[in-house]
């Protein structure tokens, strides 16, 4: 695309395509999203107004039961059942139902054939016979497969409920009920019991199979969105639920019938509530290409326009390339106000300052050409001048870079010997350091020893004194051998008195039986007595025996406490000749050291001033050299000026030639 009018209408035209398509699928979604959030409220109005439709019938049945129960041959309880059995039959017959019965208060029917019944467990007798008019679910007959509904209501005399009137009606009846509701073409209604079961379908086989979604669920994952909405139904709330039957994607609208526990739904495809939607797929994307092409022409149209302004510009600025600065801009470009307009203004400038800038060159072009000839001549001269200095200065560079090499090789010698001396001055600095730091940690050892001396002789004083307590503890010890010995000869004497007294107290026969109970529990305790004295003396023994080897050792560690003090005595005798002879080193060295930091402080300033003349020396060679280079280099430059001077002479010619070529 080498166009820019192509470019803007490519560029422009898929913007525009993007927003009208953008716009058509906001409003699709939006139109989409209104149609669903009114069926939610339609939906479920729908049910619940056809859940009211169908509570009204039934109560309405309820009532013309509640009439016929009221009737007096029907409430009085003297009249015979054979009398009321043809009321019965006729009115039967004119609400159009299956039997009209009559049941008493223990559940019990008398049939019209003769036969009897009991229903007292049914849910809509015992409502009935509590005063409550109702109506039972479907109840299928396993036999023929048909379908009924019992509606029963109280019989009441003066008040008091004496019996049920129950009518049996066609329970398909429901299911025509359900089958009135239409929504759309696929839409219609159905209704389920509080346990799920359908009790009322446009297919009558789901009624009479007691289809329950939210049991199969269980076994069949297909009908879990379906269970899921009768879950809802069955707590007999209204709303409005989606889910899939058989692959088809439906709504279901669902409310209460009032006065039972049924509920009741109304369901329509997914597909065809939102067919409407298609009519409205196919305007928008017709409305969006008409505004693509309109907008594409529009944009031709100013497309059109702005290159051919681009293309008359370009053809003016290829006059400017090849040199032709006389053609003048196109004036109509000139008065417009857009960026066109702002452009070809722009050009004129630029083609007038052009004009002034190449006549300056070739005015100039003129004089730059005469003074380079000038210059070529005097830059000849001045490379003569130059060559003579260069040889001169080389000579000059020679003696001073041999003087140079000579103070380098001198102050070579002079580094290393300070080198070597600063690194004896170094040494002799450790040995002052480790000197003083022997003579202090001598000092320290010193005193730390005295210390451990006074300790020793402090630990051999306390040996002495415990030496004397283990002394003392034996003789205690020996005191108590002699009281043990003395409960010993107590316990045997108790003994041998117990023992009189158990004698004297078995001749004295029945009188001394509790003195010779007494006499036993003495003896008793003489024998623990002795048996504890005997335990307290082993252990007297064996604490004495502990305490004569303490004794022994006692004496042992005192003996090796003395000869440490006396090995601690000659230690403290050698610390002291270890800091005498350190302290009559550390002068000596400390005159050494000094006498070695004035040789280094001698050695800096004569390397000092070596260092001084050898730098000016190198200064002296470095200057010649580069002053001989300099003038060399100054030769060369003479001779690049002169070149110079040629080629620019040259250039100027060359540089007026092509300016000529420009017309101004």
């Amino acid at each position: 695309m080498k166009s820019i009018k192509t470019k803007l209408i490519l560029s422009l035209g898929v913007l525009i395509g993007i927003i009208c398509i953008g716009l058509g699928v906001v409003s699709f979604v939006n139109s989409s999203k209104a149609l669903t959030l009114n069926l939610g409220k339609t939906l479920p109005n729908i049910a619940e107004q056809a859940a009211s439709s169908i509570q009204g019938r039934i109560e309405g049945h309820l009532s013309s039961l509640e009439a016929i129960a009221a009737r007096n041959e029907i409430k009085d309880p003297n009249n015979s059942w054979e009398n009321k059995m043809p009321i019965l039959l006729d009115e039967c017959k004119r609400i159009k139902g299956i039997r009209m019965e009559i049941v008493d208060k223990n559940g019990d029917i008398k049939k019209a054939d003769g036969t009897t019944a009991n229903v007292k467990e049914r849910a809509y007798f015992k409502n009935a016979l509590s005063g409550k008019s109702s109506v039972s679910d479907p109840i299928i007959n396993k036999s023929d497969k048909t379908v009924v509904v019992v509606y029963a209501v109280p019989i009441k005399n003066n008040n008091e409920v004496v019996g049920v009137l129950i009518e049996t009606t066609d329970g398909n009846k429901l299911s025509e009920l359900t089958n009135m509701i239409k929504v759309g073409e696929t839409g219609y209604a159905f209704m389920i019991n509080k346990d799920g079961v359908n009790i009322a379908s446009k297919d009558k086989d789901k009624v009479i199979d007691m289809h329950n979604p939210i049991e199969e669920a269980k076994n069949d994952p297909t009908l879990q969105s379906s269970a899921e909405n009768e879950k809802k139904m069955i707590k007999g709330g209204k709303g409005l639920g989606e889910y899939t039957y058989l692959g088809v994607k439906k709504y279901v609208g669902y409310a209460p019938v009032g006065d039972t526990n049924w509920s009741l739904g109304v369901t329509v495809t997914r597909t065809e509530i939102l067919s409407e939607l298609d009519s409205l797929k196919i305007s928008v994307m017709i409305s969006s290409i008409v505004f693509i092409l309109i907008g594409l022409a529009i944009l031709y149209i100013i497309a059109n326009s702005i290159s051919k302004g681009i293309k008359s510009t370009s053809k003016h600025l290829e006059l400017l390339a090849g040199g032709n600065l006389c053609e003048e801009v196109p004036p109509k470009y000139l008065k417009l106000k857009d960026e066109v307009g702002d452009m070809t203004n722009s050009m004129k400038v630029m083609q007038e300052s052009l004009g002034n800038m190449i006549r300056r060159i070739k005015e100039n072009s003129s004089n730059i050409n005469m003074q380079s000839e000038s210059l070529s001549s005097v830059s000849e001269e001045i490379a003569n001048v130059s060559q003579n200095v260069t040889e001169a200065i080389s000579e000059i560079a020679k003696g001073t870079s041999n003087q140079s090499e000579d103070l380098i090789n001198v102050t070579d010698i002079l580094n290393e010997f300070s080198n070597k001396l600063s690194e004896m001055v170094t040494e002799i600095h450790v040995v002052d350091s480790n000197s003083r730091e022997i003579s202090l940690m001598a000092n320290d050892s010193s005193s730390e020893m005295n210390g451990l001396n006074q300790s020793v002789i402090n630990v051999s004083n306390s040996f002495k004194e415990f030496y004397r307590k283990i002394m003392a503890l034996g003789k205690d010890i020996n005191e108590i051998n002699e009281i043990t010995n003395l409960i010993n000869n107590i316990a045997e004497q108790t003994n041998l008195l117990a023992l009189n007294a158990a004698i004297e107290a078995a001749r004295a026969g029945e009188a001394g039986k509790g003195f010779s109970v007494v006499a036993e529990e003495i003896r008793k305790l003489a024998e623990q007595a002795k048996t504890s004295s005997e335990d307290i003396s082993k252990l007297i023994n064996a604490i004495s025996n502990n305490t004569d080897t303490i004794v022994q050792e006692s004496i042992t560690m005192d003996d090796e406490i003395m000869n440490q003090a006396k090995t601690i005595d000659n230690s403290i005798t050698s610390f002291k000749k270890i800091i005498q002879a350190v302290d009559e080193v550390i002068p000596k060295i400390e005159i050494v050291k000094n006498s070695a930091e004035d040789i280094d402080n001698d050695k800096n300033a004569i390397l000092n001033r070596i260092d001084g003349v050898s730098s000016v020396s190198v200064e002296i060679s470095s200057s010649s050299q580069e002053i001989s280079a300099s003038s060399e280099e100054m030769n060369a430059s003479t001779e690049e000026v002169s070149a110079a001077a040629q080629m620019l002479n040259n250039m100027t010619s060359e540089m007026i030639e092509e300016v000529n070529k420009f017309k101004v």
